[in-house]
């Protein structure tokens, strides 16, 4: 298989590519305008905005500086001339005319106070699985050499030639591929590619075209949009590429919460397995700001670096799905300020799609219905492959597409969902801009796995009203099935009422009176489509308790018995508990004493043990019954068990002493060592391995914090 470095990964094809099938921001409505040219406003860039005519995303190039920016007085210019003219060293140069790619590292990348970077972390599952053709070198054997050196640097970043950003892999070149992957990953090396036929107008530069449009009637600016759907731009972006950001909103806490969108997250590029076809969405966490940062500084900690690169190891091994984290790049002389200064990091990662039900209501909210058809067309054909779905302009039969779309999304989450509450993983934060479209966990900001067990915790700290505790996730999921339902219920209307899909252009001829009465007409079909996602949720939260308690014959529903047992688990170590049943010889040992084993491997200090035994001892003669009717042999149920119950589970304060020594001594060894366990939870000599890297089980009471 060849492999390639970071800058000539192979994307997916033009028709397939996001930039390619979606609307722009007008400030940046091609890559051309992110290049540094004299016209060009590169502020426009990182300021804070809404941003309007139905854009689904915005060019923009990663910078994960501190804001607000600390850019040098000139007393011989202007104020703003100066921001501009700083900002524009960051940007890559304007190619000559004819040539097609920009420089990848821009002047203002190559020095301070652009920060140096260090790889710290590295999942080869991930590289395996998701980009085996991205040449990484030594990555690996590097990060594990260089542990506890607290001055050893990934780069050097400065003297990389910027030919080893580009190509196939050359044998005998591990460490310039490492080096390669650091600057990717660190932000510094960007792909921006132009058509070589283009040249700088005054139309062009970043926020020209924006500004010049303000006065432009909404009239005509609808016209102008209208014809861009039809088009799908397919000539504007055959030969350029660039970086991206989402717009997209969200229900926060269960109330409307306006323009959100990527404020620290920068898409580089779409690529797809080389051997199965699974495309992936490359994105760089922390990343700097973006229009949709707000009040915030687009960086990330160390710590929620280190947090989401180990919870998508061991939610992966879970076989729960999940966006995946390729590597984590330390920023060491940056700082950010959160509860306490931390140390400044970045995350590789990658999902099927970061396409969320924000997505969709941040255009429904304010009426743009022909950016949610455009959308929906696309994640439809491109993303769900469903390939009788019309996309753009044609004279294909439109067969409807959009309540399709909402069973599936959350059919889809169902299925993950109900996985989450099967291990105890508590998300905490399920707004609808955290909700994947594809069904993938999205967005680890302060999660926790279940400990001791408590149906009613919330993991984060800001959850003062306890809305997204583990009880609550399931009916979670149904609220923002219910906010994609209200999104999309003109366009289900509309299908009922003309049994086909909509055309490009016809909604924006549609007037407010239309768009009520396809609305009204999309309530017919809301309460099937719950009760559908309703149904996958709960067979597959009943297949996955099956496989956990080693029930294969399902005459009737397990609901009473599970629920029975998460009652009893009340108090204790729910990942403990379980694993001991794995071990127990039922027909040998008589309930009590099984209930009492079960107590003293998950009880922690303080527990009552007296009732935690009368409730067990009193839920496993019900199970045994269940037991009783699988034909296979006692010893093959218990193994079948442990391959489904873990013996390690990732803890929060296991995390918070992972960051404290990368931070202290850049342990990077004891960070892997702990990946390595994420991997394999299921494997007996977890509970060992723990034990022998320092860090005894009931050391500290369980955290959740951000």
């Amino acid at each position: 298989m060849p492999r390639y470095r970071p800058l000539s990964l192979p994307r997916v094809p033009l028709a397939q590519q996001l930039t390619a099938n979606l609307i722009p921001d007008p400030v940046t409505p091609t890559p051309a305008a992110l290049v540094a040219t004299p016209i060009s406003f590169p502020s426009l860039l990182r300021r804070a905005r809404a941003v309007r005519d139905g854009a689904h995303f915005s060019y923009v190039s990663p910078l994960p500086l501190p804001f607000p920016y600390d850019i040098p007085v000139d007393a011989q210019m202007d104020r703003n001339e100066r921001i501009e003219q700083t900002l524009r060293t960051y940007e890559a140069p304007m190619p000559p005319y004819g040539e097609a790619h920009a420089a990848p590292v821009a002047p203002g990348r190559r020095t301070p106070p652009y920060p140096d970077a260090r790889l710290v972390a590295f999942s080869p599952d991930t590289h395996a699985t998701c980009v085996p053709h991205l040449d990484v070198g030594d990555t690996a054997a590097w990060i594990a050499s260089t542990s506890g050196q607290v001055a050893a640097s990934s780069g050097p970043s400065l003297g990389l030639d910027e030919a080893a950003l580009y190509g196939e892999a050359v044998p005998g070149h591990e460490a310039q591929a490492r080096q390669a992957l650091s600057e990717w990953a660190s932000g510094r090396a960007v792909c921006i590619t132009f058509d070589p036929a283009y040249r700088v107008s005054e139309s062009d530069g970043a926020g020209v075209h924006f500004l010049a449009r303000d006065e432009v009637p909404e009239k005509n600016i609808k016209e102008a949009l209208s014809a861009l759907h039809a088009s799908q731009r397919s000539l504007d972006t055959a030969k350029t590429h660039a970086p991206w950001s989402l717009r997209y909103g969200g229900h926060q806490f269960g109330e409307w919460a306006g323009q959100l969108g990527d404020g620290r997250a920068v898409s580089l590029l779409e690529t797809q397995h080389p051997t199965t076809g699974a495309r992936w969405d490359v994105q760089l966490k922390g990343a700097g700001r973006t229009p949709y940062s707000r009040f915030a500084d687009g960086l990330a900690t160390l710590k929620s670096s280190v947090r989401e690169f180990l919870a998508s190891e061991y939610m992966t091994a879970l076989q729960i799905p999940t966006s995946r984290a390729l590597c984590v790049v330390s920023l060491p002389a940056t700082r950010v300020e959160r509860e306490r200064v931390q140390t400044a990091a970045l995350t590789l990662r990658l999902a099927s799609s970061w396409l969320r039900i924000g997505n969709f209501e941040i255009h429904s909210n304010r009426g743009e219905w022909e950016s949610v058809r455009v959308l929906g067309e696309y994640v439809a054909r491109e993303l769900f492959g469903w390939t009788d779905v019309v996309k753009g302009a044609s004279d294909a039969p439109r067969r409807p597409w959009a309540q399709r779309l909402v069973r599936e999304v959350g059919e889809r989450n169902a299925r993950t969902w109900a996985l989450w509450q099967v291990y105890g993983f508590m998300h905490g934060v399920l707004n609808t801009d955290n909700i994947a479209l594809l069904g993938e966990t999205i967005d680890y900001g302060p999660y926790g796995f279940m400990d001791v067990f408590d149906e009613d915790r919330a993991c984060n700290h800001s959850d003062w009203m306890h809305r997204y505790t583990y009880r609550q996730q399931p009916a979670m999921l149904l609220f923002a099935i219910e906010r994609l339902y209200d999104a999309l219920a003109p366009l289900i209307g509309f299908e009922e009422v003309h049994e086909r899909a909509p055309q490009p252009g016809e909604l924006l001829a549609a007037s407010a009176q239309d768009v009520a009465l396809w609305a009204d007409a999309a309530e017919a079909h809301r309460a099937s489509v719950c009760t559908a996602v309703e149904d996958t949720m709960h067979r597959a939260w009943e297949h996955g308790w099956a496989q956990r308690l080693g029930i294969r014959t399902k005459a009737a529903s397990i609901k009473e018995l599970v629920l029975s047992l998460l009652e009893a688990l009340r108090g204790l170590d729910m990942t403990h508990a379980l694993r001991a049943l794995c071990t127990l010889d039922l027909d040998a040992v008589q309930e009590q004493a099984a209930a009492r084993i079960l107590v003293e491997r998950s009880a922690p200090p303080g527990t009552d043990v007296g009732e935690a035994e009368r409730a067990l001892t009193a839920w496993l003669p019900t199970y045994k019954a269940w037991r009783a009717r699988d034909p296979r042999d006692s010893a093959e149920v218990r193994a079948s068990m442990c391959a489904f119950n873990p013996s390690f589970v990732l803890r929060n304060w296991l995390i918070d002493e992972v960051t404290e020594r990368l931070e202290q001594a850049n342990d990077t060894a004891f960070l892997e060592r702990v990946r390595s366990l994420c991997a394999h939870p299921f494997d007996d000599q977890t509970d060992a391995e723990l034990g022998r890297i320092g860090v005894p089980l009931h050391e500290r009471l369980p955290s959740c914090s951000s």
